[in-house]
């Protein structure tokens, strides 16, 4: 089955190129147009199938929903060619006026723009501050237009690139991952709880934002996905694939479900070492304790990790830890010890920061791959390519 991609087309003069864009492309993929009205005055778009209106029914009843929302569910990536100064603008400031900026906003995956225009259009201060909000959202991927002969007649930047070059660049960006798409992967993120009593429990500091952004890519790049989480600071849907525990032990138990189907198995999760030891099935009156049974008593927990090694048989298992400092000794021991394919070796000072500084052992090559202080997306991308690369 080809994987769907959307094709927005805005207002421009290489709005003309944009249909030598899609044959290219639908060779390859499912291909959607979405065409705001201007795009219309560049190129004729009456025998394709193609959306340009919000909606485009009269009512919607409670169980319906708007084309945007259903398009970005099937889609795996929005293709803006060519990106206009108005198109550019509009979504940077958050506007969704047609259906071509609603499927900028309500998508969670990447979207590549390619921009077109005059190089004083494209120069302008406002579009390249406009570009930088963009570019930090970490969703978009800007590619530079080209210098050249423009549509004025001058000389400058704003050239669009040629549907070939479109079409490589955007063959090159969903290729990145070409091992992990053919692969079943098992992830788990977030904190687990030790309780005390019905209503009080241990936990860490972990916010679930680093397994969050592995879920991200994945979701994209592979067969198939289940996520295994904790609590975390991200609202995660929770379905079939998408399955919340409270414990370590709830952990393990949804983890070994069909654990044997899993090709590549990713444990990000920051389980606690110690439960509680003396939990009491109620909630523990404070006027009914006495100041020197204020004592907990705590026990090792089951390692998750630890009993998926035991049990693996042709998993490609990757697990974290969170140290103090970059021990490189203990953390081939904790590989070995483990029976790990990969171990990601990550600071204390990560937890609830948007950054994160990693060193990844691999166990057959015995390399050691360092990657410097990054944001937490650029972080999961290099941990799924290093593991792309070396399954």
């Amino acid at each position: 089955m080809k994987r769907q991609v959307n094709l927005i087309i805005t207002g421009g003069i290489a709005a003309s190129k944009s249909l030598k864009v899609y044959n290219l492309l639908k060779e390859r993929y499912e291909v959607k147009i979405i065409a705001t009205k201007n795009a219309k005055k560049f190129v004729n778009l009456n025998n394709i199938d193609h959306l340009e209106d919000i909606f485009d029914r009269d009512f919607y009843d409670n169980h319906h929903y708007g084309d945007h929302i259903k398009i970005a569910f099937e889609s795996s990536l929005n293709i803006v060619y060519p990106a206009s100064y108005n198109y550019i603008g509009k979504i940077s400031s958050g506007i969704a006026d047609d259906i071509a900026s609603l499927i900028f906003a309500v998508s969670n995956y990447n979207t590549i723009l390619f921009p077109s225009m005059n190089s004083n259009m494209y120069l302008n201060p406002i579009n390249q501050r406009n570009k930088e909000i963009l570019i930090s959202t970490n969703k978009v991927e800007w590619i530079e237009p080209k210098y050249g002969k423009l549509a004025s007649g001058h000389e400058g930047i704003g050239r669009a690139l040629e549907p070939i070059e479109v079409v490589e660049v955007i063959d090159n960006y969903l290729n990145r991952f070409d091992k992990l798409k053919e692969k079943s992967i098992l992830l788990n993120f977030g904190k687990t709880r030790s309780y005390i009593d019905k209503v009080r429990y241990i936990t860490n500091a972990s916010s679930g934002k680093m397994g969050s952004e592995l879920r991200n890519i994945l979701k994209n790049n592979s067969k198939y996905l289940k996520t295994v989480f904790g609590d975390t600071l991200i609202a995660n849907n929770i379905d079939k694939d998408n399955i919340y525990v409270k414990t370590n032990n709830e952990m393990l138990e949804e983890m070994l479900k069909d654990y044997k189907k899993y090709d590549v198995v990713i444990c990000s999760a920051a389980l606690y070492d110690f439960e509680v030891e003396n939990y009491i099935d109620k909630k523990i009156e404070k006027r009914s304790i006495k100041d020197e049974d204020l004592k907990i008593s705590l026990s090792p927990s089951v390692d998750v990790l630890k009993e998926l090694g035991k049990q693996k048989t042709h998993q490609f298992l990757v697990g974290f830890s969170l140290a103090n400092d970059f021990n490189l000794e203990k953390a081939w021991n904790k590989l070995n010890e483990k029976n790990l394919d990969m171990l990601i070796v990550n600071l204390a000072n990560a937890m609830e920061s948007e950054f994160n500084e990693i060193k990844i052992l691999l166990a057959k090559s015995k390399k050691v791959i360092e990657f410097e202080q990054l944001k937490k997306d650029k972080v999961a991308f290099n941990i799924l390519k290093t593991i792309n690369d070396n399954i």
